[in-house]
């Protein structure tokens, strides 16, 4: 839920450890004018317990205070559950007393395309053509095209694998299959591949496989998996999987790893050559020591199928009907998430893959580093992540599915039937 954010503050970076213009709750002077509320998640917040994060924020936040003396900034920090936080700021944003700018997933999109406000009149056309593609998709509202998020991170799902071990990575799931075999019976791994097998399905592994399969899994915002063709391609994936964890290559303990850790910790192990997972493991990778040996190639698929990507990420709305104070916000949030700058500072000191074209062609922290290129390479030509009010009942049905496969208690076929029978029994 959204809370006030704590009111502890530690050290606040080099630019000010002693400085009163940023605390954890208000940024500027207290007696400034005007002012103008932000809700960040808290580890996107100045009140970060990563000092880097922290450091690159507070400078950023106190330079923009200086230059607008007259504007204070309250900061309203959000913690707890995302889905209760949701929840109240649709009460709030109806109401018309939601902060003047949220932090949002983009998978929450639809939920607040009528009641976010344009960012259009604040943004030149040369900078909304910078953003990748496919992100700059979700971020514009279907039904008028304003855009009305300002995506400033991106992650994706593919593979990533030893490439100490592998000249190049496998382009296709049968390719991925017999290189893991191999491997883990040539090197004795534990695994061969490995993923997070025990949330967010849909998105990590059903939604890339079955769509370059041929198949859908929503249309026009409707589930539609259960039909014929969307039913088989679903199965074809499902089945891999079967095939995958009875074969002994993948194991079937996948359906309880839900977090970074439950691979980072198998990769500080030297557990498996290959996962299939998230961009967003980089950091926990990184962290073992052992990023050297291992990089991120795009989505393998079946032979013959073409290359699919799904991108989301986190973004800014803005509630606030004020033009004057739209103006502000906007500005605010150009200067220290989203312009080029000020998402490079951001993305290298997060280490976020960022959503324009020009912070990777023009900033060195990511033209010359190896992983930020691959993820961006794999973003950019990735489709945004399907955002309907159908999606977390089809993650949970189809999540379920995956498992009930993955562990032997159903078939791939009466997996998909139970799924599309709960699916549609929750939309009556």
């Amino acid at each position: 839920m959204l809370l006030a954010g704590i009111a502890a503050c530690a050290s606040y970076g080099p630019a000010s450890a002693q400085n009163a213009l940023v605390t954890p709750q208000l940024i500027g002077r207290p007696d400034a004018p005007v002012s103008i509320s932000i809700s960040p998640r808290f580890a996107y917040s100045h009140q970060t317990n990563m000092a880097a994060r922290r450091d690159v924020l507070v400078e950023a936040f106190e330079g923009w205070v200086r230059r607008n003396p007259d504007v204070k900034i309250q900061v309203v920090v959000q913690q707890g559950d995302d889905a209760v936080g949701r929840t109240k700021l649709v009460q709030d944003a109806t109401a018309g007393r939601a902060p003047d700018a949220v932090m949002i997933e983009q998978i929450a999109y639809p939920v607040f395309y009528s009641l976010a406000q344009s960012f259009d009149p604040y943004l030149t056309q040369k900078e909304i053509a910078d953003f990748f593609p496919g992100v700059l998709q979700g971020m514009k509202d279907p039904k008028s095209g304003e855009v009305k998020f300002l995506q400033f991170t991106s992650y994706t799902s593919g593979l990533w694998y030893r490439r100490d071990l592998v000249s190049a990575a496998p382009t296709t799931l049968e390719e991925l299959r017999t290189e893991a075999k191999r491997l883990k019976d040539e090197k004795q791994f534990r695994y061969g591949l490995f993923a997070l097998g025990g949330t967010e399905i849909l998105q990590n592994h059903l939604l890339p496989h079955v769509t370059a399969a041929g198949g859908e899994i929503f249309n026009n915002g409707q589930p539609v998996f259960g039909e014929p063709k969307n039913k088989e391609a679903l199965v074809k994936v499902l089945s891999y999987w079967k095939d995958v964890v009875k074969s002994g290559t993948a194991p079937a303990q996948i359906t309880s790893a839900s977090g970074t850790g439950d691979v980072t910790s198998r990769v500080a192990a030297d557990e498996m050559p290959f996962i299939l997972g998230g961009s967003f493991f980089s950091s926990g990778i990184i962290g073992t020591g052992k990023a050297e040996n291992w990089a991120f190639a795009p989505m393998p698929q079946f032979a013959g199928a073409p290359r699919v990507q799904y991108q989301g990420g986190w973004s800014w709305a803005m509630f606030t009907k004020d033009k004057a104070k739209q103006a502000l916000v906007a500005d605010l949030l150009m200067e220290v998430y989203v312009g080029r700058d000020g998402m490079a500072r951001w993305g290298k000191a997060g280490g976020y893959t960022p959503t324009r074209l020009s912070v990777m062609e023009e900033h060195t922290a990511f033209v010359n580093d190896r992983l930020a290129n691959s993820f961006a390479q794999a973003v950019a030509s990735a489709t945004a992540l399907p955002n309907n009010r159908y999606v977390a009942s089809v993650d949970a049905a189809l999540t379920n599915a995956f498992q009930q496969v993955v562990i032997g208690s159903a078939t791939p076929e009466k997996a998909v039937d139970e799924a599309w029978a709960t699916v549609q029994g929750q939309m009556r």
